[in-house]
């Protein structure tokens, strides 16, 4: 596999250090057929524009921490959008341009469904924010994850990062990628996108998908993620805000 090593992300950013998440994510794209080879179900291959997409996403979402941008608020939500817009066609506007019509139709999924929109997880939010961030965060990816999805593509992408971000907004470590965790974080995600919402043994099953993916967060909090000296949110070390 040939790997860039040139990435193009047009923001700075403020709390995250986006060097070492460039790291980590050429290392696991460098071992990407091995991992995939123990995965439940098989990944696409990870490539270049996939991580140059995702760098550009976490630092979207440094910029909206550090802006003070709530993803929660209705009147801000839409930014959501520009999180799923971001990791699958980047910042160039002439590949937006390409993809207009896909991104007419996942903004009409993501205001209009009827199940699964936006507002059920405004609702749930609301209903769980005082949770430990771990919690919040674990909850939120399984509901943008879950069927419904909340996007047309790239849910799995755009939900790693908005956790990431209610996770940094707490002042800690986002959610990154790496060698060690990548079997740990795909398998349970393959799992809940085939789960429906609102089905009986979902009702069961997914409060327990939640507690676990929750330790998991808390497991790979990693301040190497993070500037020395942030200018946003305070980093917190492993164990910190709750449990």
């Amino acid at each position: 596999m040939s790997i860039s090593h040139i990435v193009t992300v047009t923001y700075s950013s403020s709390i995250l250090d986006l060097a070492a998440i460039e790291r980590s994510l050429i290392d696991v794209q460098s071992r990407f057929e091995a991992l995939n080879a123990r995965f439940e179900e098989p990944r696409d291959p990870l490539v270049d524009a996939v991580r140059e997409n995702m760098l550009n996403g976490y630092a979207l979402v440094d910029r909206y921490v550090t802006d003070g941008v709530d993803l929660f608020d209705l009147q801000q939500v839409n930014r959501m959008l520009d999180i799923n817009t971001t990791v699958l066609c980047g910042n160039v506007p002439a590949r937006r341009d390409e993809v207009a019509e896909h991104i007419r139709a996942t903004e009409r999924r993501f205001f209009d469904t009827t199940e699964g929109n936006i507002r059920e997880l405004l609702e749930w939010y609301e209903g769980h924010r005082d949770q430990s961030p771990w919690k919040v965060a674990a909850g939120t990816f399984v509901r943008i994850l879950s069927t419904p999805q909340l996007f047309i593509e790239g849910n799995t992408r755009s939900a790693s990062l908005i956790a990431s971000y209610l996770l940094m907004r707490a002042g800690l470590p986002p959610f990154v990628l790496t060698v060690a965790n990548a079997e740990a974080y795909f398998n349970p995600s393959a799992v809940i996108r085939k789960m429906p919402r609102h089905s009986v043994s979902s009702l069961f099953r997914l409060p327990k998908i939640k507690k676990k993916y929750a330790e998991f967060l808390k497991a790979q909090a990693d301040t190497r993620f993070l500037l020395a000296h942030p200018t946003g949110a305070r980093p917190a070390r492993r164990g910190e805000a709750g449990s």
